[in-house]
């Protein structure tokens, strides 16, 4: 199981969480690709540590400037109010010589074992992911004029080498620099792909009030803080699987 992630410097401190606890939990991830904006492991901090502890490969692709050839100066979506690394998951076909690939945003954390993610059969589909209710039962739907499926993009399983032979990232940006977006790079993603995504459990990327709730919270293999950043963490109840993971860290790689 291979596992690309994307974030910004001012992530850093919660991405070797992040990082951390989906090895702590998962044994057969063979690499991590990471989309940053330096160069080297030692870049950022305790990321070396978590890298010799596990013996896991890590390649690091530098963001600075990477979607510029993408994401066109006057794109109605550039510059929003998210990230415009936020379309990082959408150029991972050219950056990583795999058949697939399991994104993962990094204001997640991943709690159990998820390799039974890897062995989905996504042959004919584009992309694998959870059902997002949150815009699927908004009256925005039907201004994407859907014909398919809606998923949230925090946890998607690619299928690189489909995207690759039918072109999918042009596609993307086609729509991704004509038409303003209120989720700009979930929607884009949808919008191109909505006949050729596959639905999978909301346990693998769940948020409150957002994919199907979930009884048994024991049952959940990634929590998803999507949302307001400031405080990142306030008012979900699934705020202690975080605390819990960098317990976990602070023990093990930190005060170690």
């Amino acid at each position: 199981m291979n596992i690309a992630m994307s974030c910004t410097r001012n992530w850093y401190k919660y991405l070797v969480v992040d990082i951390y606890s989906l090895l702590y939990f998962n044994k057969s991830i063979k690499k991590l690709y990471l989309f940053l904006e330096d160069d080297n492991i030692s870049d950022i901090k305790y990321l070396d540590k978590i890298q010799s502890k596990f013996n896991i490969e890590i390649e690091i692709i530098n963001t600075n400037n990477i979607l510029d050839k993408y994401l066109h100066e006057y794109s109605p979506n550039r510059d929003t109010e998210y990230s415009n690394l936020c379309f990082t998951r959408l150029i991972l076909a050219d950056y990583i010589n795999e058949d697939k690939i399991l994104y993962l945003d990094t204001d997640t954390i991943v709690r159990r074992d998820i390799s039974r993610i890897w062995d989905i059969d996504i042959t004919d589909y584009y992309v694998a992911g959870v059902k997002d209710y949150g815009v699927y039962d908004d009256d925005y739907i039907y201004s994407l004029n859907l014909s398919g499926n809606y998923i949230n993009s925090g946890v998607v399983l690619f299928n690189l080498k489909k995207i690759r032979e039918d072109n999918i990232i042009s596609k993307w940006f086609e729509i991704a620099n004509s038409r303003k977006l209120l989720y700009p790079d979930q929607d884009t993603l949808n919008i191109v792909c909505t006949d050729k995504e596959l639905y999978i459990p909301s346990i693998y990327n769940f948020i409150n009030n957002v994919t199907l709730e979930v009884l048994n919270k024991s049952l959940v293999k990634i929590f998803h803080y999507a949302g307001p950043k400031d405080p990142w963490l306030a008012d979900r109840f699934y705020s202690e699987e975080w605390y819990d993971s960098e317990e976990l860290f602070y023990n093990d790689i930190i005060k170690d």
